[in-house]
């Protein structure tokens, strides 16, 4: 049986969580019951990432972006050769975003979204960009934003590919229930080395594959006139953060530092975004970030598993 360090439920009017750290060894993260017959799901946590840090993108992009499409091409080209390396999440936010029927109908914006667009000073920024893990990068001129206008992110995520060191692993499975409208979520982290500081955990909800109108520079006129395609397919669409505190950074886990070989459970219930279009596509993202820099030091995703 795994000794319980620490343990604290958090309760919302649709949310619940709860996060307990575990010494090794460990067998599989247990079950907590939250509603009569319904259970959270188990973390495999034989297959857990200890290997390396993971790449997550974060793109800023908008449906009125005529660029967009053929760099999002470019950005999924890097991740069909790097698929278990690359996590990749689109914020659609700013003007470029903005809803405007009949040609633009669809609103992809989020609270998140648009507030992670704002701290990086997007407006001031061309669409699309990138963040890669939050983090600066000294060999690309301590930019943290990648454009054509500065470096382009190519290169700085092939760079972050090649890391091969990571503090954390992280395991992760998700279940939605469509009989309570909720997501079981489990997040288990373990610590690979000491380390000191202060983690949090950001929790998204992203949908794959949205089928709505798009602006396309690379379209052809005669087959979408005025380049708009309305049957363009968006990629890795961010709905919601589901995390339970509204801060960028997500809710606490680590306060203080951790020992290797200890872990973390975070478990999650949530609603699900009213956008969803398709339950079949949405995918659970979880990002570890260090509160003092703010860099995700730990990512992984998963899609979400369809109960009733």
């Amino acid at each position: 049986m795994r000794a319980l360090k620490l343990t604290y439920p958090i309760i919302f009017l649709i949310v619940f969580t709860m996060c307990e750290k575990v010494e090794i060894p460990i067998p599989e993260p247990e079950v907590i019951v939250t509603n009569d017959s319904i259970e959270f799901p188990t973390v495999d946590t034989s297959a857990m990432n200890a290997s390396f840090k993971k790449t997550l993108v974060e793109e800023f992009t908008g449906h009125k972006c005529i660029t967009c499409p053929f760099n999002t091409k470019r950005l999924l080209t890097q991740l069909d050769n790097n698929p278990i390396r690359m996590i990749v999440v689109a914020h659609h936010a700013g003007g470029f975003a903005q809803v405007d029927p009949p040609k633009y109908p669809t609103d992809f914006n989020t609270e998140y979204g648009t507030e992670f667009f704002t701290y990086h000073n997007m407006s001031t920024q061309p669409i699309p960009s990138a963040v890669i893990n939050r983090r600066a990068f000294s060999n690309f001129g301590d930019l943290t934003v990648f454009n054509n206008a500065t470096t382009f992110w190519e290169d700085p995520i092939d760079f972050e590919n090649t890391n091969s060191q990571t503090d954390f692993a992280i395991g992760l499975a998700a279940d939605y229930n469509d009989s309570v409208n909720l997501f079981y979520i489990q997040t288990s982290i373990e610590a690979l080395s000491n380390i000191n500081g202060n983690f949090s955990l950001v929790t998204f909800c992203v949908e794959d594959s949205v089928v709505a109108p798009q602006l396309d520079g690379t379209a052809d006129e005669n087959e979408y006139p005025g380049k708009i395609v309305t049957d363009y397919v968006h990629r890795h669409v961010m709905r919601k953060s589901l995390s339970t505190s509204t801060s960028l950074v997500g809710d606490n886990v680590i306060s203080g530092g951790i020992s290797q070989g200890e872990w973390i459970d975070f478990k999650l219930n949530a609603q699900l975004p009213e956008n969803i279009v398709d339950l079949d596509h949405m995918i659970i993202v979880s990002m570890l970030i260090d509160e003092d820099t703010e860099e995700i030091v730990q990512s992984e995703e998963v899609h979400v598993h369809v109960g009733h």
